[in-house]
């Protein structure tokens, strides 16, 4: 016990948590300035035309500030998971209006306003601890600079002798108290922060509750698309097919010729049944993305594509069924975008596993400028994609082609 209180000093933890506030004086700064011309400012210009964007910008910049501290507790041993919020929206305004009513924004906002007392009580605690420590420790390396001795309590020290002694008797207990002053310190602005910025539960929860309504609307607009392919194609189809046997049998005895006429159409609706049926169900899940995998799937679906596709998908082993549909889905609608909307000449799709998470990506040289409420399928696929914890990300500038890119844990 008493070791492991005094090795403190001989570790690197005293100067990690130097560093972790020293970058706290410095961030409390930024936040000390950033409120006043950040959201403070956008607040008094909320009846302006610039205040809705400015404040949704602060927001985000808030948001981003925030994950900057929450990365920086890893210095003192403490930290903090990354928020992954997005606050989604129509208009602007639905965004800001989700923003401030986003609970971890306030919070965040609470740590701005915090951070330069903390920071500052923290770093002139700490350094100054620590400071002492070592200036006692190392008294016979400094203190010839100083002609008339080194004042110490009620006394001066003047001899060289008495400063090797002194830095001998209270060097260590001093940097030893020091150091855990710092350590004390640091952990106590880390803590602080981990109270306020260390949201991940309740942000799991908004995150599962907007997967869970994306799993729902995806799987219902599944169910119409079924719906209609079933009643516009192979329910049609089989229903002329049935006229068309009730019409021979009635031809059967009179036109003997005829009556084989009907059945030779209507042998050919059968066959075309099947295959309306057979397209059906690769749609609901295609065979070959069961046989053979999500490589020879999407291969399947770059030869039909009437864009120049190329496909380079490079995983080590089959993933879970769920994954490999989503995924495969996800190329699937985002072909048909290039196809349809995009004019592009050229598209590439690319797949890999890193750290159990596959990234799917389709890429074209198209015009750009998709819009995910301009039905293009994109809502439909974030739905399937966030229902299995996942991302989807859609860069698309006018003029720049559209990149799509899909990130599906797969950790079995």
């Amino acid at each position: 016990m008493f070791w492991r209180i005094a090795k403190l000093p001989l570790t690197a933890t005293p100067f990690k948590d130097l560093a972790y506030i020293s970058l706290g004086l410095a961030s409390g700064i930024f936040a000390l300035t950033f409120f006043f011309v950040g959201p403070f400012l956008s607040i008094l210009l909320i009846i302006t035309l610039i205040g809705i964007p400015k404040l949704l910008l602060d927001m985000w910049l808030t948001q981003l500030w925030a994950n900057g501290e929450r990365m920086r507790g890893a210095l003192a041993g403490v930290p903090i998971p990354l928020s992954r919020r997005r606050w989604r929206g129509e208009t602007i305004v639905q965004r800001v209006r989700n923003a401030i009513t986003d609970p971890m924004t306030w919070r965040e906002l609470v740590w701005l306003i915090l951070m330069f007392a903390v920071g500052t009580a923290s770093f002139v605690a700490g350094v100054t601890a620590f400071s002492v420590g070592l200036g006692f420790l190392t008294l016979p390396l400094w203190a010839w600079s100083l002609p008339d001795g080194v004042e110490v309590g009620v006394t001066t020290i003047r001899s060289v002798g008495w400063m090797v002694v002194f830095a001998a008797l209270a060097g260590p207990p001093a940097a030893v108290l020091g150091a855990w002053i710092l350590r004390g310190s640091a952990l106590v602005q880390a803590k602080l922060a981990q109270a306020l910025l260390e949201g991940e539960e309740q942000e799991r929860i908004t995150e599962l509750q907007v997967s869970r309504a994306g799993a729902v609307d995806a799987a219902a607009g599944e169910l119409r698309r079924i719906e209609r392919d079933l009643h516009d194609g192979a329910q049609a189809r089989l229903v002329a097919l049935a006229m068309e046997i009730g019409m021979a049998r009635e031809q059967l005895e009179r036109d003997p010729e005829a009556a084989a006429a009907l059945l030779a159409g209507a042998h050919e609706d059968a066959k075309t049944a099947l295959v309306e049926l057979r397209d059906l169900a690769r749609g609901i899940h295609p065979a070959i993305l069961t046989d053979r995998g999500l490589d020879a799937a999407v291969s399947a679906l770059a030869a039909r594509c009437p864009v120049p596709c190329t496909v380079a998908i490079d995983l080590p082993d089959r993933l879970p069924a769920a994954v490999e549909s989503a995924a495969y889905f996800t190329i699937a609608e985002a072909l048909a975008n290039v196809a349809k909307h995009s004019g592009a000449a050229r598209c590439a799709i690319t797949g890999e596993v890193n750290d159990l998470v596959l990234a799917v990506e389709v890429t074209d040289d198209g015009h750009g400028g998709l819009k995910e409420s301009a039905g293009t399928g994109i809502a439909g696929l974030r739905g399937r994609v966030e229902a299995l914890d996942g991302r989807l990300l859609v860069v698309s500038p006018a003029g720049a082609g559209t990149v799509l890119r899909a990130e599906l844990p797969c950790a079995s």
